[in-house]
């Protein structure tokens, strides 16, 4: 429990400090980029939670432009597919990219090994993705 009150003022305390370069809301779930000092964080509301108690998580990584190009370029294949990065803290990200009514949408997965926790975005479009790293 206190692991989890930690984690949650840690991310109070980022997110009140970093500046918000995009933000995207869907329905009820939102995600949005963040700089603090020279390092990125993508934080997204978790699908797995509930209306009244919305949890949320984070993705850490130090070069906006390589982690845009990797998602943008999903796009680029029109077929389902994902593409798996593993972070440098027992992390794997997973981008799920799906065609839903005819259109290619991205899905956030993030399994964390170290904790054993995972939680998974809603799906965007590529405008939202663009949005979201501050491209019109």
């Amino acid at each position: 429990m206190r692991y989890k009150i930690f984690i949650y003022f840690l991310l109070l305390t980022i997110a009140s400090f970093g500046q918000e370069i995009g933000n995207v809301k869907s329905g009820n779930h939102s995600i949005k980029l963040l700089k603090n000092n020279n390092k990125f964080l993508i934080i997204y509301s978790d699908i797995n939670s509930h209306e009244n108690k919305l949890l949320e998580n984070t993705i850490q990584f130090s070069i906006k432009e390589s982690v845009y190009t990797i998602m943008m370029d999903g796009f680029k294949n029109h077929n389902s597919h994902q593409v798996i990065v593993y972070a440098n803290n027992d992390t794997i990200i997973k981008f799920e990219y799906q065609k839903i009514n005819g259109e290619q949408m991205l899905k956030i997965r993030q399994n964390n090994l170290a904790v054993n926790t995972f939680g998974s975005s809603t799906f965007y479009n590529k405008e939202q993705i663009s949005t979201l790293f501050g491209n019109p």
